[in-house]
């Protein structure tokens, strides 16, 4: 009876204890403790970033896309901003003469401008826009074959980027 008895208390003492370091870990989520607010301010700065520490090419360039089953693909006429100043706007916009087809990926973030200002978009709403200007200039983060993170790009702000390196 005692060695039930010991053997009962035993259970129920790693029952609880399993119970409670249960209860007190913190969820975690793609390794960290909180996820960011999704935001375009989050995704330009800190994200952008962790997809260049984590060896994204940056390529910059006007985009059309084309949906293809379930997948949406990209195709992409790379551009480059080149600081001028004989030029009104103080830079040209030179075509590399390189294209290239990548798909939009499955957890693939997009940031453009609606009225003048930095917004998080939906693929139907880069569709949109990108009908309404389809010389508008984006900078994609690529990953293999992959666009993880579409940015609608200023054509200024990339002169002056230039200029400063």
């Amino acid at each position: 009876m005692n060695k039930r008895m010991g053997g009962s208390i035993f259970l129920l003492v790693i029952c609880l204890m399993t119970a409670i370091l249960c209860c007190s870990c913190e969820k975690k989520s793609g390794g960290t403790i909180e996820e960011p607010d999704i935001t375009a301010e989050y995704l330009t700065g800190e994200y952008a970033n962790q997809l260049t520490t984590d060896g994204a090419e940056i390529v910059t360039g006007v985009i059309s896309l084309e949906k293809k089953g379930d997948a949406y693909v990209i195709h992409i006429v790379e551009k480059k901003v080149i600081p001028n100043s004989d030029y009104d706007e103080g830079y040209y916009i030179a075509d590399t003469n390189v294209e290239q087809d990548v798909t939009l990926g499955t957890n693939a973030r997009i940031v453009g401008t609606i009225d003048g200002e930095p917004a998080v978009l939906t693929t139907d709403k880069l569709l949109e826009l990108n009908a309404k200007n389809a010389d508008q200039l984006y900078t994609l983060y690529l990953m293999g074959n992959s666009a993880e993170l579409v940015l609608a790009a200023d054509a200024a702000q990339l002169a002056g980027n230039a200029e400063n390196k």
